[in-house]
Parts: structure tokens; sequence; C-alpha cells
């Protein structure tokens, strides 16, 4: 899931505690914010502040314009350009080449003004007063702004209002992303924001987004393994599955009443299988999660919802849980403290295992594994990555056994003829 990206563009200093409440806002939503003021925006040193600020929008997928009273700093002064305005300039190109939607906001106090000044003009129009004088008395600064005319400007050029008249006359195409939202207070914004950006992405499922990935945190952690002394941390996966290379279980094996296995390697695994005493999962967000469509997609075509990949890894991994929880008894570790290096008694590259509690161990320690696995992979999806299905440990550690453990379980094809050999 990539998340929304918003760039906040205005003069700061008017706009301080409303960006910063936006900021958080939009990120409690699980949204990315790009705000200059912000110590967690890209400030690359090889090129200018404005210059990097027009480099941010690109990667943006919504620019929220907030007009107030101030014009802020010049971009370029001779010219009357703001950086508010260069800035909403880049993002209008992006926003006609479908890159980028534009929100806008005007305060309700320059709204009026705005307004109340065009009426000035036009009483002015009408009397004796010559042009310079008008535009003087039009143009006076007020507590409200202090530089109306170029306000009045700016407002025209978002609202794209000479765009808009060639258009009704026939002679071009009518601008879009020309909505001015007026606003006098932070809850007139986030109005503004739950209808137009928020709809397609309802905000109970981007909290339970964000309780999801703290759940999985929590699992990730009960499955990393740190050594006392090392301060690393280290996935179970590399040393499970090399055990399985070096002493695997086969079909005609399993009938054994003993395995022998690399003394070397038998201690690696044990020492990992120690991690899993009194080891337990608790997942509280993830069957919530599996009963909401946060992670299905609609279906045109049949008029309903179908599993997304994502989807069909949460409830593997619920089911892993469920097999884990199931196979971490004090029977299937007991095997650990029949074979540590105080009972054996001689040194031998190879001691004899009974296959049965063999295969009861590695059956959860492949468990262990596919947690570990299926939640760094949900975690990175959440966070932005386009989601890969996992490489899983099987459910048997017997080689072989998979295959005839998939024959034997029902496809939806089976289940749906049954279903319909019922109706007949």
């Amino acid at each position: 899931m990539k998340r929304p990206t918003f760039f906040l563009s205005s003069t700061i200093y008017d706009f301080r505690d409303l960006r910063s409440a936006l900021k958080f806002f939009l990120e409690e939503q699980g949204c990315k914010v790009l705000a200059s003021e912000f110590n967690d925006f890209d400030k690359p040193l090889d090129v200018h502040s404005y210059e990097a600020c027009l480099r941010s929008i690109h990667s943006a997928d919504y620019f929220i314009l907030l007009i107030g009273s101030r014009v802020g700093g010049w971009y370029d002064q001779k010219n009357r350009i703001s950086i508010t305005q260069r800035e909403y300039r880049e993002a209008y190109q992006l926003h006609v080449s479908g890159k980028l939607k534009i929100l806008t906001f005007v305060r309700s106090e320059i709204w009026q003004l705005r307004e109340t000044r065009h009426e000035l003009v036009k009483y002015l129009e009408s009397t004796p007063v010559d042009g310079s004088t008008r535009k003087a008395i039009a143009g006076h600064p007020s507590k409200f702004a202090d530089d109306a005319e170029f306000l009045d400007t700016f407002i025209n050029e978002v609202a794209r209002n000479k765009e808009t008249k060639l258009a009704v006359q026939g002679k071009g195409k009518a601008p879009s992303g020309n909505w001015i939202h007026i606003f006098s207070n932070f809850r007139d914004v986030i109005d503004v924001l739950h209808g137009q950006t928020f709809s397609s992405i309802p905000v109970e499922d981007m909290t339970a987004r964000r309780l999801l990935r703290r759940e999985l945190r929590d699992f990730v952690g009960q499955c990393i393994v740190k050594f006392k002394g090392d301060g690393d941390v280290y996935s179970p996966r590399l040393s499970i599955d090399r055990f399985h290379e070096e002493n695997p279980i086969t079909l005609e094996g399993k009938k054994n009443e003993f395995t022998s296995v690399s003394t070397k390697r038998w201690d690696v695994i044990a020492t990992l299988a120690i991690h899993l005493l009194a080891r337990q999962f608790h997942p509280i967000v993830l069957p919530q999660v599996l009963s909401r469509a946060t992670f299905l997609e609609f279906d045109l075509a049949s008029n309903s919802y179908k599993e997304t990949l994502v989807y069909e890894a949460l409830l593997r991994l619920q089911e892993e849980i469920r097999r884990f929880t199931y196979s971490n008894t004090t029977e299937n570790l007991s095997i650990v403290f029949e074979h540590t290096p105080r009972t054996r008694i001689r040194q031998s590259a190879q001691i004899q295992i009974e296959t049965v509690k063999l295969a009861g161990l590695l059956h959860l320690l492949d468990r262990w594994s596919n947690i570990l696995d299926l939640s760094t992979s949900i975690l990175r999806h959440l966070d932005g990555e386009p989601f890969k299905m996992p490489d899983l440990r099987p459910d048997t550690p017997v080689q072989g056994m998979q295959q005839m453990l998939d024959d034997e379980k029902p496809t939806d094809q089976d289940i749906n003829r049954f279903l319909a050999d019922r109706r007949t």
C-alpha cells in the first residue's frame, strides 16, 4: 500500500498552528505529509530550499493550498510571484497531467475582504476619483491583508477565472482543480478532506491498518532472536532451512524410529527452540481486520468483493498462529532437553533422535518461521511497498508429503461440485 502523500503549501507565519494540526491529523490517518518547516521534510544540501520544495511536490498525491492574509516570501519579486504562488503553479502542471489533486482553502476573512474590495472598486469607478487614487484606495493595507491586490490576483488565478470565461465562450477547455473552499476553523478543513480524499479509504480502515501494523510489529518482536552479548537480532529461517536440507525427513525415513542428525546443526536448532518456551501470540486486531473489507477489492463483474493477495496472507498468518499455539507444547519441546551436550555419553558428529518427536519440533519451528515471514511482508506492504507473498515453509516437515496433502485437500471446484450435487 502506497500511503497518500500531502504537500502543504502556504505562508508559514500565519498558518503555523493550522499546518501543524493538519500534519498531525493526516499522519493519524496513515498519510505522509510534506511540510517544509518540520524536520522530517527532505532538505537536500545541493539545491536551494525553494527548488527542494518544488521537487517535493512531484512526490505528492495531494496539494493543499492555504491562502491567508500574508503574501510571504517572494520567489520572483520583480514579477510579483510569491513562493506559495510558484508552488501552486508547479502543482497545477502536475494536476493537468493527472499526477496530483489540488485542494484550495481561503480564510473566510480574506474571501470577505476580496468581495468587499470588488464592491469598492465598482463604486469608485462611478466616482470622479482618478485611476491611480482608486487603485490606492482599493489596495490600501488592512489588518486582514498586507497586499490585497496580490491576494485577489492569486485567488483569481487559482479559480481559473480567465480560462473559465474563455471556455464559456467556446474558446477553450474548462479548467479543473479550481474549487475554492472557504474556511473559518480547522473543522471546516477536515470536513473537506473527509469528503474529497478519504471517501474511498474509510477512516476506520486506516485505523485498522495502523492497529494491525502495531500488532504485526509485536509478532515480529516475538519471532526474531537476540542472543545475549551479541546485540544483533536474527531470523530463525536460515537455520531452520539448513537443518531441513542437511537432515531431511523423507517419506521413506518417516517410518524409522530414529533419525540420524548432525550434532552441530542440532545444537543450533535446539538453541533456537529454547526461545519458544512459553512463547505465545495473541492476535486481537488480525481477526477484526479479516472480518472487514479493508483488504478486499470490489469486483464489478461479480458485483461482490474478492480476496486480495494481502488478505490471503492475513488468513494464512491467522492459521499459522493457530497451528503454532496448538503445537507449542511441553511434549514437542521435551526433545530439546533430552539431547543437550550434558546428556551425551560421548561426543560424536551424529546423534540419534526419535523421528516422531523430531517431526513435531520441526513442525513447530516451521510455523514460527512462517509467522515471522508473513508478518514482515505484510508490514512492508503497510509501509508502502508492493505486496509479495513470502516463500513459506511447507505444512509438513516430511519432504515429498506436501504434494500428497495438497492433492487430498478439496479445491474450490471440488466444493462447488459437491454443493451442486447436493441440490439435485
